[in-house]
């Protein structure tokens, strides 16, 4: 039972991880950081600290995204006798 619970949280955090890398890249391709707001404050941030708090953030709604799909691949128990 144990293994079987760690392999869907790696099939959850390791898709999730490839995601944030691509989109970090992509996401800091077309904006610097330093031209980034926050509710119209500039981020008092070096730029290291920026792109790892925007890996961290892709990598959350990456792991929301997959944890989402994991929920929703098995239908409810009773879905079956609904329809009868």
């Amino acid at each position: 039972m144990q293994a079987q619970r760690v392999r869907r949280i790696l099939w959850i955090v390791w898709p999730a991880f490839l995601v944030a890398g691509v989109a970090e890249a992509v996401f800091f391709t077309v904006f610097d950081p330093f031209d980034l707001h926050f509710f119209g404050e500039p981020l008092e941030l070096s730029r290291q600290a920026i792109y790892t708090l925007g890996f961290f953030g892709f990598w959350g709604m990456g792991i929301a995204a997959s944890a989402l799909t994991m929920f929703f691949e098995h239908p409810p128990d009773n879905a079956d006798d609904e329809g009868d």
